[in-house]
């Protein structure tokens, strides 16, 4: 009964939001003939093969991922978004993951907005509304209420300033990234200068987050200061993006302050990169986490990889570099490679992308993790993914 009346509130939701678009898009005085709905996703198919350490099984998974976004926007005036997807699991990796399903649900969503279709150990069917807003905005202020996307982190890899909804970067399948449930204003003065107001709505209070930015532009360089609290705790931080010559440079710094039980915590991040005349790109940059591990560990599989604003990995130090190459204007291939001295952990995230056709694209995209245990340098686990996309 209660997954019915779940299931009807989020009918009902996406229903009033369709009508709402729609009365918008059809009242000629109210809306020009340029503002117009936007309606666009994807449809992704995902295979997946994964070898773990300590066995001869290759487990297989699966997942079919639908999007559907539904935006009315103007420059001036009302706007609003409402998006979803919809995602179907199967296959061995489902099975020998315990609380999948759980593990689905958002726990910094204020509203439950998804619906969990069929749960089974073998199949699992889940819908999330992960954006739903409305904004207002003049020729100088922004406001926005509703599930919505937070993005303050400037870096590629690492986002320390991220603190609202931290970006996973070996969630590649999720390009759109996590939301919250918040309001936001923005106050533009200059046409690089503004202050940007964000606070969460959560069910428990040690869980809000609330902060404000300063942005501006100086000497060819973005800056921007970061001060609030995230989950009853201070936190400030800063961030830059610029140039030295023509080598991009950006970072991003982010202090936790001691709090009750809690230890004082540093997050920081330097990334510098360079593109060639014949289209190589390369880049190299290094995270530092205070509270991270520092020395070899004698079992990793212990070791957790859910990333949050702090905790962006478990480790210490760390480094990485990437390189990409578009071979052909359809045709291109990256590699990024992460060191963690002090653990001796290795991360190797290979790719290659095909446009195989108008809207129509094929990756083949590569996971392996090796590590330092009990003396012994280890492949902890690999995952090859083959994933088609349609876009419309």
């Amino acid at each position: 009964m209660e997954r019915a009346d779940k299931s009807i509130k989020i009918i009902l939701l996406v229903i009033f939001g369709l009508i709402q678009l729609e009365l918008h898009a059809q009242s000629d005085s109210l809306v020009p003939k340029k503002d117009k709905i936007k309606i666009s996703g994807y449809i992704k198919d995902l295979q997946n093969l994964s070898f773990f350490r300590n066995s001869e099984q290759i487990i297989d998974g699966n997942l079919i991922h639908n999007r559907i976004n539904l935006k009315y926007g103007r420059a001036v005036g009302l706007s609003s978004a409402l998006e979803m997807r919809n995602r179907i699991f199967w296959g061995e990796l489902l099975q020998q993951t315990p609380g999948f399903s759980i593990a689905l649900k958002d726990q910094n969503e204020l509203l439950d907005l998804s619906i969990l279709w069929i749960d089974r150990p073998d199949l699992v069917m889940h819908t999330n509304i992960d954006r739903f807003w409305l904004q207002y905005r003049s020729e100088r202020l922004e406001m926005r209420i509703g599930r919505q996307r937070i993005n303050w982190g400037i870096s590629t890899l690492w986002n320390p300033n991220d603190i609202f909804n931290t970006y996973d970067f070996l969630d590649f399948d999720y390009e759109e990234r996590p939301g919250r449930d918040a309001i936001k204003l923005n106050y533009q003065w200059g046409e690089m200068s503004y202050l940007e107001l964000a606070a969460t709505s959560s069910k428990a209070l040690k869980n809000k987050v609330i902060a404000i930015k300063y942005f501006f532009n100086e000497q060819f360089y973005d800056y921007q200061f970061i001060a609030g609290y995230f989950k009853n705790t201070m936190t400030i931080g800063v961030g830059w993006s610029g140039s030295i010559g023509n080598i991009g440079f950006k970072g991003e710094s982010q202090y936790y302050f001691k709090h009750q039980s809690t230890n004082s915590l540093l997050n920081l991040t330097l990334e510098m990169d360079y593109l060639f005349e014949n289209s190589w790109y390369i880049g190299g940059g290094f995270l530092y986490n205070s509270m991270g591990y520092n020395k070899p560990l004698t079992d990793w599989s212990a070791i957790s990889f859910d990333l949050s604003p702090q905790y962006l990995m478990p480790t210490k130090w760390n480094t990485t570099f990437s390189l990409r190459k578009q071979f052909t204007p359809l045709f291109n291939g990256s590699l990024t490679g992460i060191y963690s001295p002090g653990t001796n952990l290795v991360i190797l995230l290979p790719a290659l992308s095909y446009n195989m056709a108008t809207n129509f694209d094929l990756d083949l995209v590569f996971q392996s993790f090796f590590a330092e245990e009990q003396k012994s340098f280890n492949g902890l686990s690999h995952t090859v993914f083959l994933r088609t996309k349609w876009s419309f």
